[in-house]
């Protein structure tokens, strides 16, 4: 077994000490209230990652200013009335052993009016790349050393609310990394120009906070070493300009990469290189004399100690990877590596939530896919059953999994049975989607969780009301999910209809061009799955969006991979008749033809909950949940098996 040595040896950064090279980052999560207090929501996330061993918490993006304000539910500290929230936050962590940072943030243009309740602010007046698009305000000089002296009040507080250290954000798109970069820099005066002047507001406000908060605590910097978007901040500036800031006051460097609507984007997904930044970090290193933080979709302890080992950082930033498991220090430290529950970088509860993703509500307070319990540390914090009762699941897809290993931990006798050979449902046909491998991380640790908890499982099984009286159980949950359906097409073939599930369990018997039926989420997935394997694939929609279930970047992505594989995908679309010959579908009022042979793919899914009523006309109590109660994704599954197994 590896012993991390380095990932878990103690650094000094001036008066801060850390007992390990475990940071989690800045990663906004809207629990603050509207007026950017801290909350008990907040402070109870916050405390639970302190507990789990991490070294370093980086409070996220917090407004040095109210026309610098990012999202809704974000932190504050532009007033002295945020002083005694964040007292209690950072005492809580404190007590959980752990030391924490205040990043302090401007969002310039990349906010918008509705929530600042003026035009944004911007060094020119350009439009954001995306997300945030409307016109900004060109700063004035006075404007510019009013975002100056905000940052330094505001360290200036965050010091005397009791954190350890403060954090300038430099990096992904907002303020000073708007200065730094030409794409949105035109300006001619001091502030424009040449690198030195556009990296001049980055060092004063590096001096203004240093001055306020004097040498008592350390000040970080986080920047970019690539903007990845045409016109933007450079990998080589960025080694340039590092000396600049360490020279200015800055103790430590965490280097970042990406702006909204980059490419690679800034917060990197499933199927993305892991330790995606940290060759920027390492060109960083070589020319700063500071520590040094690592970041990109670290989220294994392996390659975290790996980076340290070559020298490639001082510090690993672990965001999601601690969103996900709080306790991976804990867990690294006793040897316990299987027992980590992964990051599977997907995306859908953490960012896209936060940027109005799946419920198409912005700034929604996040979650974690693979962790429902972030974010409702002590709402859901696991204790034993007051009744011992014999609990049957039937369903071995991720929320009956789910609810199988919450109601064995609270000491219930748990049965799961599961009609198929093998657990996962529809969790295992995710991992089989190009870039989703990932996934069968996720399922491989429930699987080790519910061997590790006893739990009896009982395959190739499907429960009737003989096997239910042969279990006997005081409770059943119902987590038997929902069928993909083959639609039924007059004048084609039965054989060239299949639905997504089909494709999934192998069959091979499609013909080369292929029409996909629905351009959700399941309905693209499935398009760049026969892609991969060579099929010419177009995917009809016949509303108004693609993907209309999923969050802004992961569509982006999406769609992104689709058009590099020359897969066609249309909206306001429908298929009007076809034969075994052609196949006539009407897009935007114009016909189009696909001649020659072709299948026909359906994303189409039905519940499978017949057994319900069975169940409850036997006086059992039956809780149905997940697919089985409304087809959706693993995000609702994995919560309502968490919050059933609470209940019983």
């Amino acid at each position: 077994m590896m012993a991390f040595k380095r990932l878990l040896s103690p650094i000094d950064i001036g008066t801060l000490h850390l007992k390990n090279r475990i940071v989690m980052p800045a990663m906004g999560t809207g629990y603050a209230a509207e007026d950017g207090n801290a909350t008990e929501r907040l402070i109870d996330y916050f405390v639970a990652r302190a507990a789990g061993g991490a070294a370093l918490l980086i409070v996220e993006a917090t407004a040095v200013h109210p026309k610098g304000r990012i999202f809704k539910g974000e932190c504050g500290m532009f007033d002295d009335r945020h002083i005694p929230g964040f007292q209690r936050l950072s005492r809580a962590v404190h007590d959980a052993g752990g030391k924490i940072v205040m990043q302090l943030a401007h969002g310039g243009r990349q906010t918008k009016s509705a929530l600042i309740g003026d035009q944004p602010l911007a060094p020119s007046p350009i439009p954001a790349p995306a997300l945030c698009t409307e016109p900004p305000k060109e700063m004035t000089v006075d404007d510019i050393q009013e975002a100056v002296s905000s940052f330094g009040e505001a360290a200036l507080r965050a010091k005397e609310a009791g954190f350890d250290g403060v954090e300038i954000h430099g990096a992904h798109g907002y303020l000073i990394n708007q200065f730094l970069s030409q794409n949105a820099n035109q300006r001619s005066d001091g502030y424009g120009g040449t690198l030195k002047n556009r990296a001049r507001l980055a060092m004063e406000i590096i001096s203004e906070v240093k001055k306020a908060v004097g040498d008592d605590i350390p000040l970080f910097f986080r920047l970019n070493g690539e903007d990845y978007i045409k016109g933007g901040a450079t990998l080589k500036e960025a080694v340039e300009i590092a000396p600049w800031l360490v020279e200015a006051g800055a103790d430590v460097l965490h280097v970042s990469a990406g702006v909204y609507g980059s490419d690679p984007p800034t917060i990197p997904l499933i199927g993305s290189e892991r330790g995606c930044f940290v060759p920027l970090a390492k060109a960083i290193k070589e020319v700063a004399r500071v520590p040094v933080i690592a970041a990109g979709r670290i989220k294994s302890p392996l390659l975290a100690e790996k980076v340290l080992e070559e020298g490639a950082a001082d510090l690993i930033s672990m965001g999601r990877a601690l969103m996900a498991d709080p306790d991976l220090p804990k867990k690294v430290k006793s040897q316990k590596l299987e027992e980590i529950r992964p990051c599977v970088g997907c995306g859908q509860a953490c960012i896209e939530r936060l940027l109005g993703g799946i419920k198409k509500v912005e700034n929604d307070p996040i979650s974690c896919v693979v962790n429902p319990v972030m974010g409702r540390e002590k709402e859901w914090m696991l204790h034993p059953a007051s009744q011992h009762k014999r609990i049957l699941v039937i369903g071995g897809g991720p929320g009956g999994m789910q609810a199988a290993i919450v109601a064995a931990q609270r000491g219930h006798d748990v049965v799961l049975c599961e009609k198929d050979n093998e657990l996962g449902g529809n969790l295992r046909l995710a991992a089989m989607v190009p870039g989703k491998e990932e996934f069968s991380e996720f399922l491989n640790y429930l699987i080790g969780k519910i061997d590790r908890l006893g739990i009896k499982v009982s395959l190739n099984r499907e429960v009737h009301l003989k096997s239910l009286r042969e279990i006997n159980p005081d409770a059943v949950i119902l987590a038997s999910g929902a069928s993909f359906q083959r639609v039924k097409m007059p004048g084609i073939d039965p054989e060239r209809i299949f639905a997504a599930a089909d494709i999934f369990a192998g069959k091979n018997d499609l013909s080369d061009h292929t029409v996909v039926l629905n351009a959700n989420q399941i309905g693209l997935e499935t398009a760049l799955f026969l892609s991969n394997r060579g099929k010419e694939v177009t995917v009809i929609e016949e509303g108004d969006h693609f993907a209309p279930d999923m969050g802004p970047i992961g569509r982006f992505d999406l769609l992104n991979s689709l058009k590099k594989q020359g897969v066609e995908v249309f909206k306001q679309a429908r298929l009007v008749r076809a034969t075994n010959s052609q196949a006539a579908i009407l897009i935007k009022g114009k016909e189009h033809s696909i001649k020659g042979d072709f299948s026909i793919v359906s994303v189409k899914q039905v519940v499978n909950n017949r057994l319900s009523k069975e169940i409850e006309n036997t006086g059992l109590a039956c809780h149905v949940i997940g697919d089985a109660l409304l087809p959706r994704k693993a995000l609702e599954a994995i919560e309502e098996g968490y919050g059933v197994g609470m209940k019983i």
